[in-house]
């Protein structure tokens, strides 16, 4: 029971969190919510479904599980997520007063790259989780109802962690949401990326440069820390970072917010941009 909890609990809260920070930093966008809760949908679906198979096939288990994988499917929800930042600066999006904009092409773009990154977010760990429990379920001295029971609390612990998230970020003055969910979206994103960079350098895909530039493993590690899990998924902390995670992080960072720049210029100058 308590091992499955911890799973479902574990990926679910990280699965929470980036939803959550998803939902808020998209909430002015027509349709937003429900095509994110439909990529949720799909997502959980479809590692149900791959994980069921892998049971019975060791070369789909192997290539699920397998880092390259992974390293894709966080490289493909980071560029996600950068463009929808670099689209929601961009231009201002439709209100409730303003339906007839939702359907221009821009605006069903983002919408599915909000499926999308619904999708891969939701697979990257959701078929770990799936395998596992689904690899539980095989094993003759573990009962159903202790899988089930376990994987209920989590899944209630990561409900009940997501709802608190949201309703305390929606308590945030609507101007600083303007101001502040882009920012860490771009954290976000650059903490994505530096994740992907440190499944490569692995499986040197990737040079690593220098393999282990610090380490809080000690003080602050994001297995037993809240906070620092917090950190972890939202901000991209990492307790030994290389120093190639580190340079894609930081150009990130630096990529995003020099857009976000040229946007408050333009908006502080509409003049220059004629």
């Amino acid at each position: 029971m308590f091992a499955s909890m911890a799973i479902v609990s574990k990926e679910g809260i990280d699965i929470a969190l980036i939803i959550t920070l998803l939902l808020l930093s998209t909430k002015s966008i027509i349709g937003a919510k429900k095509w994110l809760f439909s990529g949720c949908t799909i997502g959980i679906a479809t590692a149900i479904l791959l994980a069921t198979f892998a049971l019975s096939n060791i070369w789909l288990a192997t290539i699920f599980q397998s880092k390259l994988t992974q390293a894709l499917l966080l490289i493909l929800s980071s560029g996600l997520i950068a463009s929808t930042i670099i689209t929601i600066q961009s231009k201002p999006y439709p209100t409730d007063n303003q339906a007839n904009t939702s359907k221009s092409l821009q605006g069903y773009c983002t919408l599915v790259a909000l499926l999308l990154i619904a999708i891969s977010t939701i697979l990257l760990n959701g078929f770990s989780v799936a395998f596992f429990l689904l690899n539980l379920v095989h094993q003759s001295d573990i009962t159903h109802a202790s899988i089930i029971i376990g994987s209920v609390l989590g899944i209630v612990q990561t409900i009940v962690i997501g709802a608190i998230a949201y309703a305390a970020l929606l308590l945030i003055d609507a101007n600083i949401v303007v101001d502040i969910f882009p920012i860490l979206m771009s954290f976000l994103t650059a903490g994505i990326a530096a994740h992907a960079v440190a499944k490569l350098t692995s499986i040197n895909v990737l040079p690593s440069i220098i393999p282990q530039v610090w380490n809080t493993t000690p003080y602050f590690d994001h297995h037993s820390n809240w906070l620092a899990l917090i950190m972890h998924v939202i901000l991209g902390y990492t307790e030994k970072p290389s120093l190639m995670q580190l340079i894609v992080y930081i150009s990130t960072l630096l990529f995003l917010f020099s857009i976000r720049k040229v946007k408050l210029n333009t908006d502080a100058n509409p003049h220059r941009s004629h």
